[in-house]
């Protein structure tokens, strides 16, 4: 799986920890890697524009050598739209798409549209609306006899 790919122009993983540290020094494994990250996220100065890419490179590197997130991503979702008090906009447009890979991938619709049941609930209304007329009309016709 590969994820989209930014400019070149972005440090990547590797650049960005080779400026933090003695080039002859490197981290011995992935927990002393961890903790220079640490270090290096809590610099007061540093940008979120700068970790941002700096992230994304490291989780298409992930994604591409095991073929899975390093994170629980429905985990993720969810926290992000909590975290943003559920946006009625986003909310939508992730239902819209859902649904539209859904059909597009299975060949079905995910569930009823809405408006099939809407059309379905004003059907039912014109017919209860005919029943009711007929009835009238055969209670006047009895009564007329």
């Amino acid at each position: 799986m590969k994820l989209h790919k930014h400019n070149n122009t972005v440090l990547n993983a590797e650049d960005k920890f080779s400026q933090s540290r003695d080039e002859n020094t490197p981290p011995a494994d992935l927990s002393q890697l961890g903790k220079l990250a640490i270090k290096l996220l809590n610099d007061k100065n540093l940008e979120v524009s700068k970790v941002r890419p700096f992230y994304w490179s490291l989780v298409e590197t992930y994604v591409d050598r095991f073929n899975l997130f390093p994170f629980d991503v429905n985990k993720a979702l969810f926290s992000y739209l909590e975290l943003n008090d559920f946006p009625e906009e986003v909310v939508q447009q992730l239902v819209k798409q859902l649904e539209s890979q859904f059909e597009e991938t299975h060949g079905r619709p995910l569930r009823k549209s809405t408006q099939l049941v809407c059309q379905q609930d004003a059907l039912d209304d014109e017919i209860k609306e005919l029943r009711d007329s007929l009835k009238y009309a055969a209670m006047v016709a009895e009564s007329e006899d």
